[in-house]
């Protein structure tokens, strides 16, 4: 009935629905102390129905609670040992007895007896009037004779398993027991080879030192000043963030993605803090204009506002040296970095500690750096994307002891499929004593097995998985429902469950960022941010693979918490916007100037700097260039660009390219926003929109190219190669 109130006004000016607002007014005027506000509210279904819900189950409590006593179908039940549908197979006896067990001194509005007398309306039905229907009275019966009792009907199905006592979980912890981060070492040391990687002359990378034992403290002052300037705001940023997913009961969203993910987990919120070398820090993050800074080396700096993980190692790191392990102590996590302008400039923000002479609340705060240098004039914007955690960890595939699921069906009754893979796991979890488990329908799976393994391995708590699941790919299992810490609310002491009321199946890019959602089909018991009745993938039996089961892998935990596109997230656990993983401060905006025009790089992509070398094999290095964006060529200089026909491969756009009647530097622009609309893959179509868009598509139109520092490139027609 609240899903009916709740839907029935559309708009503000709806004036058939002046009764629903009067209703609003008289019984929730704390939440609509006016009319404008009810009607607003009556706009926000997740609202609607959550006072709409509190109503009732005030009633409710008001008509089976007397004298504080927890009571349960006191007139009399239908038939006490009916199973209830949703209750773990307990049935209305046993609810009865569950309610009498329930503590003296605290049964009146406990959630143990609201939750169970939800189920009067099933054990012990009442008529219009309030009044119990008795089941109807049955002719006594002759006096028993000593009978064999009528067996016990067969299972669904019948499983063959038997849980596996001797399977070691994978550790959840994020440090060793001296203090450092497990997968840290190996994080540095991959990043600063990406950075300082040079190629030789037979193509094999040489490094000669990955670690770095010096250490620039000169912006240290400036930047702490910035980020506790900062800190209110950082912290509401974050906190109106929470408050999204709080508010359509999505918490366990909030804690496996973006932000949400770094706040959970690492107790930190982060903010960006901008400066360059040959400037006054101060101008590169003015809030009442434009930060200013002059052409040459721009640092980008990530630091926790918070203070209270500690990271740079040891007390005895002077401002001079470090110690040899110092990287270790920093969280292995993987932030993309760019500044967009007439340059563009992307990669990796690398560890940064601060000087040994900050206070002692700052000596160990964690802060990440990027550098980057730019030579031409013109306003760039800043942005830095949490992507994952120890996203170097390895894997061992062997290590999830797949088994083959053996079972029959053991049923005398023709059943559907659904029903099998339901009774499936049900036994599964039975023989296994897992009091708990839920499913899982992961995004382009494409390898159900390892998809499992893996999700099982990432979800603390996780005890074992199996396909099929319940209604989904698969089923993750654990010992006791406060295992599985994603879903759990510690402080509530209860799980957050997976009623999810909205979904991304319609949403459009222009409804970003005011999320557009809309309420789903209950018939599958549970909500995804995909509804799984929206889903039309293939299902058990037809996923292709072995019913298996299997158990979490013994091995450090990776984790992709950005807002991309994530096999095991897109569907289950979803960014409510594609920017919540973009770090505090992100989209700030600085102007490079430059002092002397011999500083300014040449605006023409047909022009050579004589000056420089032409490039050569050894010339490449990843962090020796980047891209220059050019003026737009006009048609007089490049041919008007078409769309090429040809290639059947490409459904919707790709432009033509005729090397022969026009310079061959042509083939560097493209119309941006008419590439990458449209996705093949399996699932896609479903979240293909909700997907955070670079400003770079905003102009539609592109013309640039790598260049390096310290040579050129050329561009040749097809005729000349």
């Amino acid at each position: 009935p609240s899903l009916l109130f709740c839907s029935t006004c559309s708009y503000l000016n709806d004036t058939s629905c002046n009764d629903i607002v009067d209703y609003l007014l008289r019984h929730f005027p704390d939440s609509n102390p006016t009319k404008e506000l009810a009607q607003q509210n009556l706009m926000k279904v997740g609202h609607c129905i959550e006072v709409v819900l509190d109503h009732i189950m005030e009633k409710q409590e008001e008509a089976t609670t007397t004298d504080g006593q927890c009571t349960f179908c006191e007139q009399g039940m239908i038939d006490p040992n009916f199973i209830v549908p949703r209750t773990s197979g307990h049935t209305c006896g046993q609810l009865r007895s569950m309610v009498l067990s329930v503590d003296e001194n605290n049964r009146n509005g406990t959630h143990l007896c609201t939750s169970i007398q939800k189920e009067e309306g099933v054990c012990c039905p009442k008529n219009k009037d309030g009044i119990f229907i008795a089941p109807p009275p049955t002719t006594p019966a002759p006096s028993p004779q000593p009978t064999t009792p009528p067996p016990t009907p067969p299972a669904v199905v019948k499983v063959n398993y038997k849980k596996d006592l001797n399977v070691t979980m994978p550790t959840h912890n994020m440090r060793h027991e001296n203090g450092t981060f497990i997968g840290a070492s190996e994080w540095y040391h991959y990043w600063t080879i990406a950075k300082n990687v040079k190629r030789s002359n037979n193509n094999n990378y040489n490094n000669t030192d990955s670690s770095q034992s010096y250490m620039d403290h000169s912006h240290d002052d400036y930047v702490l000043s910035r980020v506790k300037a900062d800190f209110e705001k950082a912290i509401e940023h974050t906190r109106k963030m929470k408050s999204r997913y709080e508010e359509v009961n999505a918490i366990p969203d909030y804690r496996v993605r973006g932000l949400g993910w770094i706040e959970q987990r690492l107790g930190m919120v982060l903010t960006v803090a901008v400066v360059g070398d040959n400037d006054d820090a101060a101008n590169a993050n003015r809030e009442e204009s434009m930060g200013v800074l002059s052409a040459g080396n721009i640092s980008i700096f990530i630091v926790d506002a918070v203070g209270k993980m500690k990271c740079g190692g040891n007390d005895n790191n002077s401002d001079e040296t470090l110690s040899d392990n110092w990287m270790e102590y920093h969280p292995p996590l993987t932030m993309w970095v760019r500044a967009n302008g007439p340059e563009i400039f992307a990669g990796t923000a690398l560890p940064h500690v601060f000087a040994s002479s900050s206070s002692p609340g700052d000596r160990h705060r964690c802060a990440w750096r990027y550098e980057f240098e730019p030579r031409m004039p013109g306003v760039y914007s800043i942005y830095v994307k949490a992507l994952t955690f120890n996203g170097f960890a390895d894997w061992n595939k062997d290590l999830c002891k797949v088994k083959k699921l053996q079972w029959e069906n053991n049923s005398t009754k023709d059943v559907g499929d659904r029903q099998i893979q339901a009774a499936i796991v049900h036994q599964l979890a039975e023989k296994g004593n897992f009091s708990h488990h839920r499913g899982l329908m992961a995004f382009k799976n494409y390898d159900q097995l390892n998809s499992c393994c893996e999700a099982c391995t990432r979800s603390r708590g996780c005890r074992m998985w199996s396909i099929p699941g319940e209604i989904d790919e698969c089923e993750l299992y654990f010992d006791r429902i406060e295992d599985d810490i994603v879903f759990w609310d510690s402080d509530m002491g209860k799980h957050l469950g997976r009623d999810r009321t909205y979904s991304y199946a319609q949403q459009k890019v222009s409804d970003f960022p005011v999320a557009r959602r809309r309420l789903g089909r209950r018939n599958d018991h549970r909500k995804l941010a995909m509804n799984r009745n929206e889903i039309n993938l293939p299902t058990w039996p037809k996923l292709g693979v072995p019913d298996s089961f299997g158990y979490p892998r013994e091995e450090p935990v990776l984790d992709f918490i950005g807002c991309g596109w994530s096999n095991l997230k897109s569907f289950e656990s979803p960014c409510h916007y594609p920017s919540d993983d973009l770090i505090f401060g992100s989209g700030k905006r600085i102007e490079i100037t430059v002092g002397s025009k011999d500083q300014i790089a040449d605006v023409s992509i047909a022009s050579k700097v004589e000056e420089k070398k032409a490039c050569s094999v050894e010339d490449e290095s990843f962090g020796n260039g980047r891209w220059v964006k050019y003026p737009f060529p006009d048609d007089s200089v490049c041919m008007p660009v078409e769309q090429d026909l040809d290639n059947g491969g490409f459904s919707t756009y790709m432009p033509k390219y005729n090397g022969t009647s026009m310079p061959p530097f042509c083939w560097h622009r493209d119309n941006i926003d008419r590439c990458c609309n449209v996705c093949g893959e399996m699932g896609c179509r479903f979240i293909v929109t909700h997907r955070w868009v670079s400003d770079l598509r905003q102009s539609g139109k592109w013309f640039g190219r790598w260049e390096n520092y310290d040579c050129f490139y050329d561009d040749l027609s097809s005729a000349e190669i």
